[in-house]
């Protein structure tokens, strides 16, 4: 499987275990919000996730850059 083909997937997993656990929150407090709207609150925590984790990324290699041979 390819990098991205599995960055993907794991992205959707994410989003769907956030929507349905919004969801099943909403059914427990009786308070239920639609499937959309869980889904849409979902997508946003994810993007907000996959942001901040590029964001260490970046800033964990400018610390510690590669050493090169030579």
């Amino acid at each position: 499987m390819s990098g991205q083909l599995k960055q993907a997937g794991s992205v959707v997993l994410w989003w769907a275990g956030f929507t349905l656990v919004l969801w099943w929150g909403g059914q427990l407090r009786h308070s239920p919000a639609s499937l959309a709207a869980c889904a849409a609150s979902a997508a946003l925590l994810v993007a907000l996730g996959e942001t901040a984790h590029s964001i260490r990324q970046y800033l964990r290699r400018r610390r510690n850059p590669r050493k090169t041979a030579g």
